[in-house]
């Protein structure tokens, strides 16, 4: 992740990271990466780049791929 994270527990299984990259497909790739779910509540900007790249990783899957 970039550097400057600020994250907050809100239990023992989740919390809330505020983070930040010079783009947002940038922090898209980055999130992707953490091995681990997530949720995107905002910017709209970067809603759209989490959206555009699952639709890629769905596409690169053929239906009934094994």
């Amino acid at each position: 992740m970039p550097s400057g994270v600020r994250v907050e527990p809100l239990g023992d299984d989740a919390c809330v990271a505020e983070v930040g990259s010079d783009t947002p497909r940038m922090l898209a790739c980055y999130l992707g990466m953490l091995g681990a779910d997530f949720e995107v509540t905002g910017p709209p900007e970067l809603v759209a780049e989490i959206r555009a790249l699952a639709g890629r990783y769905r596409r690169a899957v053929p239906e009934g791929a094994p």
